[in-house]
């Protein structure tokens, strides 16, 4: 070992501090010898940057499946080295959700649009008004089907891209909601906003999870309408995002069951009340783009 090799080891590369074992006191970089410079370490180094593939990252998403609320009291508690950042995490599984969603609840098509939703009259109205449309011409063009009218396509495209893009902006609206439910023991509306980003990752991965399950059965050419298919579409989209959000606030609280129960329905209710809301954004994003 040359005489840089031998200084490595004893002050960090990145920060001159002295180090003692296997990562910098000081900044936390890994000790290694400089003269690495072999692919196998620099492949190591794009995965992990890219993937979150170390311990924290597997950590983090056994606590996320099997531990309802657990993460977010410890990362409250200020354990927060121990898992990777709740963003982080939102944002990776945002990330398969961008290129493998088959979601439609977050970008409905256009008659959806301006048929079934509260809003639909302004909707409709401001339809109209962008595409010139007389009652006559309207009435023909719903009838030969709006959604697959030139205009219908190019407005499901760009309003799936700006769907899975803001995706996050349904976080601090949920949050809103969590804060005041747990306003009394949890007064500050960042502690709320964390157990947002974990419990909606987990909700977004369990819609996610459906999708999968739905091309699964497709391959064993399992029916759409039977009933082990209805099952897993109650199961995924609303058996398994209800009990989680009454497991994590039951621990997120530190409440009885009893009254986790309403706590969690009530959070189910605000997800709702905010895909509402979030669909009305994206419909005028997606006037607007268009």
């Amino acid at each position: 070992m040359d005489k840089r090799q031998e200084e490595a080891q004893l002050s960090c590369l990145n920060c001159n501090a002295e180090v003692k074992g296997a990562f910098c006191q000081n900044c936390g970089q890994s000790v290694r010898e400089n003269s690495d410079r072999s692919l196998r370490q620099l492949l190591g180094e794009v995965l992990g940057n890219l993937f979150f593939l170390d311990n924290r990252f597997f950590l983090s998403v056994r606590y996320l499946l099997f531990f309802p609320g657990r993460m977010t009291v410890e990362f409250l508690d200020g354990k927060r080295k121990k898992f990777i950042s709740p963003v982080t995490l939102f944002l990776f599984l945002n990330l398969i959700y961008f290129f493998d969603s088959q979601l439609t609840d977050y970008s409905i098509s256009l008659f959806d649009q301006v048929v079934g939703q509260p809003y639909s009259d302004w909707a409709l109205k401001a339809l109209k008004d962008k595409m010139s449309l007389k009652e006559l011409d309207w009435g023909k063009m719903v009838s030969e089907g709006l959604n697959v009218s030139p205009y219908g396509i190019t407005y499901q495209n760009m309003s799936d891209t700006i769907s899975k893009t803001m995706m996050i902006i349904n976080v601090p609206m949920i949050a809103g909601f969590v804060f005041l439910l747990a306003f009394v023991r949890r007064r500050f509306y960042y502690d709320s906003l964390i157990f947002v980003f974990h419990f909606f990752t987990l909700y977004l991965a369990s819609w996610l999870m459906l999708g999968w399950v739905a091309d699964l059965f497709s391959l064993l050419s399992i029916p759409e309408s039977s009933l082990v298919s209805d099952i897993c579409f109650y199961l995924f989209l609303f058996f398994i995002p209800l009990l989680y959000a009454i497991l994590s606030m039951q621990k997120f609280l530190d409440i009885k069951w009893y009254w986790a129960i309403p706590a969690g329905l009530l959070i189910i209710g605000a997800v709702t009340l905010v895909n509402m809301f979030y669909r009305f954004i994206i419909f005028w994003l997606t006037l607007w783009a268009t």
